[in-house]
């Protein structure tokens, strides 16, 4: 086997990291007509190979030198690879290979143009856009989770081994709040299953995003679809949303500044999400037939939302003598309510409420609460929620439906067991009526 040709300028990432930026490659001959080179730019570099080709030169880049990432014989090369693939090229026969590792195919470049792309065209579960908001919270979580680690290799050095190893770390990886770790207990089931949770929404991202730029020919043609081989991690039931009673309701509606009140309010008579309720605006309300047309971005549906004659009282006071196209609900001052304007006065009214685990959310889920209480009907609970179907109205509302287990175990025989106890319980009244 020949011996690769010396050039201490060019063998070790130490000394090319001594070399100043330079538009022109530092070149090194391999054979007689054949010269590999390194060009060192301000934010990249590159290996280039340099040919005779009939009365003139040919170049072609032929990979990145590992300066900054682990060399993988394919993309990424050393420069005893470099010597070898310049060796051996022929540049009129070549097809281009991949670019240099700052403009490769990255996973971080994969999800970035996905996204990118998904707020023009339609795509997902629903064929539509992908609303700026969700955008935006899309990017935030792939920053916290994935930018700085497994984003920053490109797809042709990853594998399903590589990806199931960083998606089993999120779920043990305490969370983070505005950048503070949090106290985290992986033997809580719980916070497992929240951190696990976690991780399956992540993992769904890269997988969405590796499978939008293999529909788009954005990665290599003889590139396998790994990915599709790792699965999420089974998270069983889910669990039963915070949903308030009646004493709760009191207490949080008094508790709230009069601006965050009447959003509640609103909630609680709708059904509607916070950013749905912040976009009404008065002609969505028709008082003749005592509804209000909501639109909802996450299914991109308009739902048509009837009201209870407290909801009639309330939308008639919010939206007399005032101009069509007014928003219904308004800061004190007027203005709109911003998408992250409620969170502190939220916090605040829940804390002096005393309360535990109750966000704006919280509102939906009550009012599906009481709408299954009153009817019994979980089909009629799904449409006025706005659900595509019933699995998932049945998977957070199934509890309070009447139960034949509890009718079954009712009609068991006593046994004639006396249990004596000088403890007297405390029995608090019922507030909300049991279904049977």
């Amino acid at each position: 086997m020949a011996r690769t040709p010396r050039e201490h300028r060019l063998e070790t990432i130490d000394a090319r990291g001594k070399l100043k930026a330079s538009g022109e490659p530092y070149w090194r001959q391999i054979v007689p007509g054949t010269f590999l080179g390194y060009r060192k730019g301000k934010r990249a570099s590159a290996w280039i190979v340099r040919q005779r080709v009939g009365e003139s030169y040919a170049e072609q880049r032929i990979g990145t030198p590992d300066d900054h990432a682990k060399a993988d014989g394919d993309v990424v090369l050393t420069y005893a690879q470099a010597v070898k693939r310049a060796s051996t090229l022929h540049l009129e026969e070549r097809q281009p290979l991949p670019r240099h590792y700052a403009d490769g195919v990255t996973l971080n470049k994969a999800f970035d143009d996905y996204i990118e792309q998904r707020q023009v065209t339609p795509g997902g579960r629903f064929n539509r856009v992908m609303p700026r908001s969700t955008a935006d919270m899309s990017m935030q979580v792939w920053s916290r989770h994935a930018r700085n680690s497994v984003g920053a290799r490109l797809v042709t050095a990853l594998d399903a081994k590589a990806m199931r190893k960083w998606h089993a770390g999120m779920a043990t990886t305490a969370p983070t709040v505005r950048g503070k770790v949090q106290e985290f207990d992986p033997t809580d089931p719980e916070q497992m299953r929240s951190r696990r949770a976690t991780a399956n929404r992540v993992l769904t991202m890269a997988k969405a995003a590796l499978s939008w730029a293999r529909q788009h020919d954005a990665l290599p043609h003889d590139m396998p679809d790994w990915w599709r081989s790792v699965s999420p991690f089974n998270l069983g039931d889910d669990p039963v949303p915070r949903m308030l009673d009646q004493p709760e309701i009191t207490r949080l509606l008094n508790a709230a500044p009069e601006d965050l009140r009447t959003l509640l309010q609103g909630a609680l008579m709708t059904g509607c999400r916070y950013g749905e309720l912040c976009r009404l605006r008065v002609r969505d309300y028709d008082s003749e037939h005592e509804t209000v047309r909501v639109f909802q971005p996450k299914t991109y549906k308009t739902l048509t939302q009837h009201l209870t004659s407290e909801g009639v009282e309330l939308f008639d006071a919010l939206t007399a003598g005032r101009a069509k196209d007014a928003l219904i609900f308004t800061r004190t001052d007027g203005s709109a309510w911003g998408r992250s304007d409620a969170a502190k006065p939220m916090a605040a009214a829940v804390t002096a409420a005393k309360l535990d685990d109750v966000s704006f959310k919280t509102t939906r889920a009550t009012y599906g609460k009481l709408l299954l209480i009153a009817t019994k009907d979980i089909e009629l609970v799904a449409k006025a929620l706005g659900h595509s179907d019933s699995r998932i109205t049945r998977k957070h509302y199934a509890a309070l439906l009447p139960s034949e287990v509890r009718a079954g175990i009712a009609q068991l025989p006593k046994l004639g067991i006396e249990i004596t106890s000088s403890a007297t319980p405390i029995h608090h009244s019922r507030k909300w009526p049991r279904a049977v």
